[in-house]
Formats: C-alpha cells, sequence, structure tokens
C-alpha cells in the first residue's frame, strides 16, 4: 500500500494540491506514459462516483509527483487504524467506484485491483487512480511492495471473475484484523486458511455483527460452484453489484486501532500456533514439490485411473480396514498404515476430516512405487526397519519415514490424542541435507525426529464402526537428527 509519506499537500501557483509521489526525476518513463489525452481517477463519497484528473506533474528536488485538486487523501492502511469504523463504508464505495468504471479503467490483468491504487478519501470516502498513473506506480513498485500489493490479495483457486469480490472480502478482514488473510507467504503456499476471524476479534476484544462476520466468511471461503452462482455471467466488474447489495444495511461496530493492538494480537499463543501451522505445512508443500512428485501423480493417475476407477468406487462402500476396532484400535491401525505407505487404508475410516500427513504419505508411496518399477528398488525405508537394522545403511536417494513409540492419551469419551515421535525427511524449516545440497552424487542423508501430538475425534458410524471426524496435529517439534550414510550397492542395504 501506499504509504502516508507518499501523498502531501504542494502549493502551486498560490493553490494547495493534492500529490501523490511517482518516483523520482532521474527515473525515465516509456514515451507513452502521460501522452495524449488525460486518464479519469474516480472519487466516490455516499455512492456516489465523481471523475477528476490530475492537472500535471510537478517535481520537487529529486522527487516526482502527479497532483489533484485539494483532497483529504489518506493510505490504505488507515483502513485498520484511524478509518477502522467507517471501513465498510469505504469498502463499499470502493466496490462502487469500481462497478461503475470500464474494463479500460480496471485493467485486470492479475484479476484484482492493486492496492497501490486505492486510498482513502475523507473519512468515508475513496478514491481510484487512473489507469495511466497507475501504470507508472507499477514500474516503480519493489518486488515486496508488488507481492503485498497484488499477489497477497489472489488465490490460485478462485475464479477470475470472482477476485474482486474476494479482494473487498479481504479488506474487510484487513479492517477488523489488522492485516490481509494472506499476506503470509506460508499462509498461500499451505492452504489458503486464513486465521480465524472471529478469533482475531475475541483476542482484539471485539465483535463484529454476526451478519457481517457471516459475510466475510462467506465471500472468503465460497467454493467454486458459489462462486459462479454470486458471480453469474457478468464481468468481474458488474459482479460487484451483488457485494454491493449484500452489504447495504449491514451493520459495522469495530471502533479505532493503533499499530500496537494488532501487535498484541500476533503475540498471542492461539496466534503462533496458527502461524506455526501454517509455517510447517508450507515447507512440506514445498519440499514435496521440490521432488516432483506432484508431475509424477499426474502421470501415474493419467496411466491407472480407468483402471482404478471400478475399484476406487468399490472401496467407497466397502466398511474400513478398521470395522469392528475400539478407537484405540483405529488409531494403531491408522499409524501403522501410514508407516506401511497405504493412504487408502489409512483414510478408509477418516470421514470429512483434514488429516495433515495424508498428502505425504501419497506423495512417498508414488515415489516408493515409481522406483520400485523402474529400478526394483524401494526408496522408503519403513523407520522400524531402520531402527532394529544392525548395519543401517541406505541406499543413494533412499529416505527413512515413520511413527515410533505412541502413546494414546484419552480426552473424553470421543477424543484421544496420540503422542509419538515421526522420522522424516524433511527438517522444520522444509529443508533436506546431505554432504552438498544438490551434488550428483550425496553420501548420507539427514533423518529428522519430531516429536507430535495428534488429535483424533471420533464419530460412531450408524452401519456400525467408528470414524475418525478430527486429526488436527497440536504439536510438532522437532527434537534431534540422525545422520544415515549411503552405500552403494545393487541392493538395499537393510530390510524393507
Amino acid at each position: 500500500m501506499v504509504k502516508d509519506s507518499e501523498i502531501r499537500t504542494l502549493v502551486i501557483e498560490g493553490e494547495e494540491k493534492t500529490a501523490i509521489r511517482i518516483g523520482n526525476k532521474e527515473e525515465s518513463l516509456p514515451a507513452h506514459i502521460f501522452q495524449g489525452e488525460k486518464h479519469d481517477s474516480l472519487v466516490i463519497r455516499d455512492g456516489k462516483v465523481e471523475k477528476v484528473r490530475y492537472e500535471a506533474i510537478y517535481n520537487e528536488g529529486e522527487k516526482r509527483y502527479v497532483y489533484f485538486p485539494k483532497m483529504d487523501l489518506f493510505s490504505l492502511d488507515h483502513l485498520s487504524t484511524t478509518h477502522r469504523h467507517n471501513a465498510l463504508s469505504i469498502v463499499r464505495n470502493i466496490a462502487i467506484g469500481l462497478e461503475s468504471a470500464g474494463e479500460s479503467f480496471l485493467n485486470l490483468e492479475t484479476g484484482v485491483f492493486p492496492l497501490y491504487r486505492i486510498y482513502i478519501c475523507g473519512e468515508d470516502g475513496a478514491f481510484l487512480l487512473s489507469p495511466d498513473i497507475g501504470d507508472v506506480l507499477s514500474l516503480i513498485r519493489t518486488n515486496e511492495e508488488r507481492i503485498s500489493e497484488v499477489n497477497a490479495l489472489i488465490r490460485r483457486d478462485s475464479e477470475d471473475s470472482y477476485r474482486l469480490i474476494a479482494e473487498m472480502g479481504e479488506l474487510l478482514y484487513y479492517a477488523a484484523a489488522g492485516d490481509l488473510p494472506y499476506s503470509s507467504d506460508d499462509v498461500r503456499k499451505y492452504k489458503y486458511q486464513e486465521f480465524p476471524l472471529e478469533k482475531a476479534l475475541e483476542l482484539l476484544n471485539d465483535r463484529l455483527d454476526e451478519k457481517t462476520l457471516g459475510l466475510v466468511n462467506l465471500i472468503l471461503h465460497a467454493k467454486r460452484q458459489e462462486m459462479r452462482d454470486i458471480m453469474g455471467n457478468r464481468t468481474p466488474g458488474k459482479a460487484l453489484s451483488w457485494f454491493i447489495s449484500r452489504t447495504d444495511g449491514l451493520n459495522w461496530d469495530l471502533e479505532e486501532k493503533d499499530g500496537k493492538d494488532y501487535e498484541g494480537l500476533r503475540e498471542c499463543t492461539e496466534y503462533k500456533a496458527f502461524e506455526q501451522k501454517a509455517f510447517s505445512g508450507a515447507k512440506r508443500n514445498t519440499f514435496f514439490r521440490k521432488k516432483g512428485t506432484i508431475i509424477a501423480i499426474c502421470i501415474i493417475a493419467a496411466a491407472l485411473v480407468s483402471a482404478a476407477l471400478y475399484d476406487y468406487i468399490s472401496r467407497l462402500l466397502e466398511p474400513p480396514v478398521s470395522a469392528g476396532m475400539s478407537q484405540e484400535e483405529v488409531i494403531m491401525r491408522f499409524y501403522e498404515d501410514q508407516n506401511s505407505l497405504m493412504p487408502d487404508s489409512m483414510m478408509s475410516a477418516v470421514k470429512g476430516a483434514d488429516v495433515p500427513q495424508e498428502n505425504e504419505v501419497m506423495n512417498l508411496y508414488v515415489t516408493s512405487r515409481m522406483r520400485m518399477a523402474y529400478e526394483q528398488i524401494n526408496p522408503v525405508v519403513n523407520v522400524d526397519d531402520y531402527l532394529s537394522a544392525e548395519n543401517p545403511e541406505l541406499i543413494t536417494g533412499a529416505t527413512v519415514y515413520g511413527v515410533t513409540d505412541i502413546e494414546l492419551e484419552r480426552v473424553d469419551d470421543d477424543t484421544i490424542i496420540a503422542h509419538s515421535k515421526w522420522y522424516t525427511p524433511y527438517s522444520e524449516d522444509g529443508g533436506t541435507e546431505n554432504d552438498g545440497g544438490d551434488v550428483t552424487e550425496p553420501t548420507y542423508t539427514i533423518i529428522f525426529i519430531k516429536d507430535v501430538d495428534q488429535v483424533f475425534d471420533f464419530t460412531w458410524n450408524e452401519r456400525g464402526w467408528w470414524n475418525i471426524t478430527g486429526a488436527e496435529i497440536t504439536k510438532f517439534d522437532e527434537v534431534g537428527s540422525i545422520r544415515a550414510d549411503y552405500v552403494k550397492t545393487d541392493h538395499t542395504p537393510i530390510p524393507l
């Protein structure tokens, strides 16, 4: 977002003007910039749109400005501080201005309207910069600014024409919680699951009207079909009429805040836990993405889909392998299947729950099956086999994975905490280690040891067995590591 320091008042020929900095004088601009007819910027107050054009370019010292008739302009970061109490009105005015503008004004190359083109005008109005000035600002933004002002607004799984609506919801979240929901790189790399707005408000000792809170959450969590229903056949700008209509008459009963209030929120235990979960999830995803297993999954899935479809549908109708077991037995079977890289069996008793290790087990399963098919080698060693081996050397490129030392702690009739140790090929920061990073022939690998607490929730299925309906990891602490040397042989050095 453009900072207050980039907005100032100039006195030109005895008249006060409002100026926005557009870089330094020595910075050259493309020849087409500011040539020909000037473009309109928009001022929106009380839902009414006015057009205003910049008057001229002005150089002061080494700084270059573009100036307009006098206005009370504020940077958008005031939305979560001094103007927080008027945030809903401001965001509605932003939406009204964008909805009224043509496609050339929106210039939606990324599907979102860059934050460096949005300002607060007066108490509850909005000011939207014209595309020609926006082009200049886009040229001088740093990479970090582009990420925070454009990339942080884009959900990869959202419909293109829905992104303006999502942006309005994200601005309301920003006003309430002090940060954009997807500003964290880890959140974007993991699952785009923002820190819950209701929890942020609770920690800030605030409360938002339920209908308003519900609308923000609906916008942020809409499924693809819901996005399509909201958009209809309208263009991105015109689809904002849905947001404008839905926010009409809503209450926004939040007061002003300052930066210290949000600093306190970021230091809370709940927020720290959220950051750690996003960090760990992002690093795991990055680890497997670097290994190229997504490509492998796609190739294998394409080759096997026809043959597997019938078996898959049949398995959906079958009882899980854990049918008839107690809750404790279900958990132990779950970890047994995790160690054996049997994702279908592991997930058979899980219903409607997010299982954090599912993705990594699937990736390791695919990796092992591909190398077994092409090299007759299983590169993923079960941790129990590794720990029990007398001479635990690995073939080059192999890794160790699995869960040991499982202890179950019952919380209530339907909840059990599993305390265990995990042996994984990735560290807490998502990295792996050998004697040369990306060397062609590494001589060893590092096995990382984690202390893990996983909370299992159960529901009794009417067909007669326990289903896992929750499997949240509440602790994932790195407690040590083991160096495992590679040995070059034509067979696997330890039992698999």
